[in-house]
């Protein structure tokens, strides 16, 4: 993997990754899985980053695993291609892990193909944006293998069970208006508008009350994991800790004066 296949960019309070391999329609190799998680981790105590974009270059979002390599581990032994799948896959699943647990919003940006582990990233995302023309697919059961970089767990979660196992054991493609009615993607626009509209998103969770916004991703988180006590008593000390935040005076402040 070159820098130049994964670039990862920081300009003003915006994050941008950007897969780079159009020729491969944005199909990831091993190490690149684990490079963007690492970029993830190293933002994730920055301040001054308040959201992260996760899009393609070219017409594609991400096809997935690079299937080339896929191919290279015929000639190993069953047990050799076992360990090597499973020891890269624990290295790419630490992009999945920290997408959810970095405070900063993660939006996607759909254009094209989002296939394999490129519709486990829409499925991972805070936010997700698809142009008109985009196209989902969970590839994985075609090759003979299980959904894997979380995608099971966050279809499930975002979408239903049924509906879940509909498209990861048929493998067929599905559009956009699919994708926002199963609620996989928030918005579908046109081919056109799609970086724009993009822009105009991410600016405006960049505005948005850091803390309180950090704080608010992880309550959705880990909502369907705890009783709706612990919840209460996590959302009470969180209360506490924006309120404590020079943020929530300043907020409240100009609430108060745009009211007069």
């Amino acid at each position: 993997m070159s820098d130049s296949e994964l670039s990862f960019v920081i300009g003003g309070p915006i994050a941008r990754a950007t897969i780079n391999r159009p020729h491969a329609m944005n199909a990831m190799k091993n190490g690149m899985w684990e490079t963007l998680g690492d970029h993830l981790r190293a933002i994730e105590c920055n301040r001054d980053v308040r959201v992260v974009l996760i899009t393609g270059a070219g017409d594609n979002f991400c096809a997935g695993g690079d299937v080339k390599e896929f191919s290279s581990t015929l000639g190993m032994t069953d047990l050799e291609r076992a360990n090597h799948w499973m020891t890269s896959g624990d290295k790419g699943n630490q992009l999945f892990a920290m997408i959810e647990r970095i405070p900063q919003p993660v939006v996607v940006r759909i254009r094209g193909m989002a296939a394999g582990g490129g519709l486990a990233m829409v499925a991972a995302a805070d936010l997700a944006i698809a142009s008109d023309k985009s196209r989902f697919l969970a590839a994985q059961i075609r090759v003979g293998v299980i959904p894997d970089s979380a995608l099971s767990y966050n279809l499930v979660r975002n979408i239903g069970p049924k509906r879940a196992k509909q498209i990861a054991y048929l493998g067929d493609i599905f559009g956009p208006e699919e994708a926002r009615a199963f609620g996989l993607v928030n918005w579908v626009v046109g081919d056109s508008e799609l970086d724009s509209r993009t822009e105009e998103l991410l600016a405006r969770i960049a505005k948005l009350p850091q803390e309180a916004l950090g704080r608010t991703k992880r309550a959705m988180n880990i909502a369907h994991r705890i009783s709706v006590v612990d919840h209460l008593a996590q959302e009470t000390i969180d209360i506490g800790a924006v309120v404590a935040h020079p943020d929530y005076a300043e907020r409240v402040t100009a609430f108060m004066e745009r009211q007069r």
